[in-house]
């Protein structure tokens, strides 16, 4: 990847965040920031597959109980945006993981001497194949972050982190391709998004779709204002 090459990427969201974002109601998004987002925190796309960002919406739709995304996806929906990012931590290239590494060993290192336990890994339930819940990789991106902001003088920030997810259930028997694989970004850095679309065929809703939209958001909120328990990665 070229840096600063435009890419085209897919957020699953709510139809209304779609159209706010489209019409610019909606500046950027929100950044997602805790323990399940296993690129650290930023804003989550889809690198190319509009499919994937809509399984996703859906997915979030169907089980508000699991915390899919921070916010309850009522009428599940997809943006396109075009980035253009100067700096990656690019985790498909023997660069980015590398610069991984090293942050791992010297953030696994604090934890020890602290005498604390590392962050790990771990399967979110007993069917959890992929290994989802990704505590240690968030912790040592937020870490790697922090650590670069608080050199003298600070290292340029990364705008974006970038990698490839093997997800689902191989396609065939032995095959090393998965059903939801699927490259990821976090976005860190809002200015690096020239600009939102809506994908091919996809319409912006009238006012009146729209108002109709905001109260099912509204209604779908009310009922699962119950805690959420988070048990998915994107």
């Amino acid at each position: 990847m070229s840096l600063g090459s435009a890419l085209i990427v897919y957020h699953g969201c709510d139809i209304t965040t779609r159209d706010d974002l489209i019409s610019g109601r909606l500046k950027h998004l929100s950044h997602s920031n805790n323990q399940y987002d296993w690129l650290g925190p930023g804003a989550y796309f889809f690198e190319g597959d509009v499919e994937r960002a809509l399984l996703f919406a859906q997915a979030s739709q169907r089980n508000p109980e699991k915390r899919y995304t921070a916010k309850p996806i009522a009428t599940p929906a997809v943006v396109g945006a075009v980035l253009q990012v100067q700096n990656w931590l690019d985790m498909t290239t023997q660069a980015g993981i590398k610069e991984f590494s090293l942050a791992y060993q010297t953030f696994a290192y604090g934890f020890s001497a602290a005498g604390k336990p590392v962050p790990a890994n771990r399967p979110a339930s007993d069917f959890d194949t992929d290994v989802i819940y990704r505590a240690l990789d968030s912790a040592v991106f937020t870490w790697l972050h922090k650590a670069r902001e608080s050199q003298d003088p600070p290292l340029p920030a990364f705008q974006a982190v970038r990698a490839a997810f093997h997800q689902g259930e191989a396609v065939a028997p032995t095959s090393g391709f998965h059903a939801n694989t699927h490259i990821q970004i976090s976005l860190r850095d809002n200015t690096c998004v020239i600009g939102w679309f809506l994908p091919s065929g996809a319409k912006l809703l009238t006012e009146r779709q729209y108002a109709e939209a905001k109260d099912r958001l509204t209604a779908f909120q009310a009922a699962n204002k119950k805690p959420r328990i988070r048990t998915e990665s994107r």
